[in-house]
């Protein structure tokens, strides 16, 4: 009798549960243009950073994904990430919602570094970016 029980309890569990619903979410990604960053002057060599970036949230369809970041030699290329829902009708616009997450960055080089912040795009779809060049402290 407990097998016959719990084969029905596992067969209601499997088949209550949907993964239709998983694969039936359409998203993309897309950057976001960075609206605040605090960077100091000067940073040490073979240290950890935490530099907090913020960018507005324009509806609940967006969620931070992660950060997009392309580091050449000592040019860093750093954009906010985030995931869009496309084919929800439960998102709500959001006015003045600004979110802050926080970059951590390990210093290896011992020169200086230029960090490139995305800020969005022009006219002609071109990106923009804010350039800060930040000297490194032996």
């Amino acid at each position: 009798m407990k097998k016959i029980t719990l084969f029905f309890a596992l067969l209601v569990l499997v088949t209550s549960c949907s993964v239709d619903d998983i694969n039936d979410i359409d998203f993309t990604y897309e950057l976001m243009p960075v609206t605040s960053i605090d960077f100091p002057d000067t940073i040490n060599f073979n240290e950890t950073y935490n530099f907090p970036l913020s960018y507005n949230r324009p509806s609940t369809c967006y969620g931070f994904a992660g950060f997009n970041v392309i580091e050449n030699e000592q040019e860093v290329k750093l954009s906010i990430l985030n995931t869009v829902i496309k084919n929800s009708s439960n998102c709500k616009n959001l006015e003045n919602t600004t979110v802050t997450e926080v970059f951590e960055f390990f210093v290896k080089r011992n020169d200086y570094y230029t960090f490139k912040i995305y800020q969005g795009e022009d006219e002609e779809g071109n990106e923009l970016y804010l350039t800060k060049e930040i000297m490194i402290q032996q």
